[in-house]
């Protein structure tokens, strides 16, 4: 299976699977591609203040989403650049079946979301998905920078369909169905 239906599968898994599920699925998956010892090693990176980072930016998204009217947020983020990340406020939104994602490009404000230094040191020692063990580290950080979205996006009180995705991904990520 590519790298792109594994994150097929992976937003299927957000419909259907509790946030630790979907973590250690990917845990498996990277320690069968990679390793058990790059899986041991990406679980093994503390994400609290990165998470905290988010809940802030996730904070003042929504606060200004509201205010504005708007649509949607949608979190993105850089693999090769240090996970640097944007919360865009969208004035539009499609639902993943239309299979049209340009309205996350069609944003009016952004605020700056954080960087993880320790995510993309992984990363950047594999590339995207030059090989099986590149796979199974990218899926494996992925998953897991999506279910600290998603344990933070749990908390706050929202109607405004909030998504995510790396740099030019496609499809986006949504976090609840429409």
């Amino acid at each position: 299976m590519d790298i792109f239906q594994y994150l097929e599968e992976m937003q299927e898994d957000v419909f259907s699977l509790a946030v630790e599920q979907i973590e250690a699925k990917y845990f498996e998956i990277c320690s069968m591609l990679a390793s058990a010892e790059y899986a041991e090693r990406i679980k093994a990176i503390d994400i609290e203040s990165y998470k905290e980072s988010i809940r802030v930016g996730l904070d003042a998204a929504v606060e200004m989403a509201t205010n504005e009217e708007s649509k949607a947020i949608y979190f993105e983020y850089d693999l090769d650049n240090e996970w640097d990340s944007q919360f865009y406020i969208c004035e539009e939104y499609i639902p993943l079946e239309e299979e049209d994602d340009d309205w996350a490009s069609e944003w009016t404000y952004n605020i700056e979301g954080p960087g993880s230094v320790e995510l993309a040191d992984m990363y950047n020692g594999n590339g995207f998905d030059t090989s099986e063990k590149a796979v199974g580290v990218t899926l494996y950080l992925i998953a897991k920078t999506l279910c600290s979205f998603i344990s933070v996006r749990s908390e706050v009180q929202s109607n405004i369909p909030i998504c995510i995705g790396f740099h030019d991904q496609d499809p986006i990520m949504r976090t609840g169905r429409d």
